[in-house]
């Protein structure tokens, strides 16, 4: 009986410690529901995080395949510039090339153009000399050549009326301004009592003899008022249109040939 006594007296205390025991189980299983609830409560908000990180890698995912696809576009657009911007180089490189080249000729072509312009101005300076001397010349030599020419066409002039011994070269002065006032011109005439003859001698007759004819006419015409004017060009070689016009001014025209 005391044996059986001490044995449950054992129990009792093996049970209260295995009651202990359990009561320190149900604490830490408590403790570790409560951490477990908190982990579940921390790996749910973990898997919100997570489920926002995804869609933002989506979003991202999606912004760099866009920006891929806008280098590639920027990739190619710039490989088109470059082939332009080569292409451009090698023509600014051969207008280059031209400009250098036109340079250099319109370089030459201005010592050309300068070498000319002292070859003109010496030829320049030889022409004054020459016409200086042939003015001298044909001052001297103009009222010969003006003879010649008359008893040259004398039969010719015989024919309309005309005596060419009383031809004279004179002069005849603007009074009036009908050209330019006081203005004086030389002249071949000769008057009678009913006409004045008024002559224009000439190896070739052209604009600048047509001209001449006017201005005397007018003259005459304004300083002879009571006579008849009758003009008369005297010339190797006229004008073919210089002779239509004149001859319509009423000009008598004796001439060896009519050119054109």
């Amino acid at each position: 009986m005391k044996s059986l006594q001490e044995a449950v007296k054992k129990q009792g205390e093996a049970i209260a410690s295995l009651q202990e025991t359990v009561n320190r189980h149900t604490l830490a299983i408590e403790g570790l529901q409560e951490a477990v609830k908190k982990q579940g409560e921390a790996i749910a908000s973990l898997q919100e995080t997570v489920d926002r990180h995804t869609e933002a890698i989506k979003s991202l995912q999606e912004a760099v395949k866009k920006q891929g696809e806008a280098i590639a576009s920027l990739q190619e657009t710039v490989n088109r510039h470059t082939l332009a911007i080569e292409g451009l180089q090698e023509a600014v490189k051969k207008q280059g090339e031209a400009i250098a080249s036109l340079q250099q000729t319109v370089k030459e072509h201005g010592e050309a153009i300068e070498a000319l312009q002292k070859a003109v101005l010496r030829l320049g300076r030889e022409v004054k000399k020459l016409s200086v001397e042939v003015g001298s010349f044909t001052n001297r030599a103009g009222k010969g050549m003006e003879k010649a020419m008359l008893k040259l066409y004398k039969k010719a002039l015989e024919l309309h009326g005309v005596d060419p011994r009383r031809v004279v070269h004179g002069f005849i002065i603007d009074d009036e301004g009908v050209i330019e006032k006081g203005k004086v011109f030389e002249v071949d005439f000769y008057e009678t009592n009913d006409y004045v003859y008024v002559f224009e001698i000439k190896n070739l007759a052209d604009k600048g003899a047509y001209d001449q004819i006017i201005i005397r006419k007018k003259l005459f015409s304004t300083k002879y008022k009571n006579k008849k004017i009758k003009i008369f060009l005297v010339a190797n070689f006229v004008d073919k249109n210089v002779k239509k016009k004149l001859e319509e001014e009423g000009v008598e025209i004796i001439a060896s040939h009519v050119i054109k």
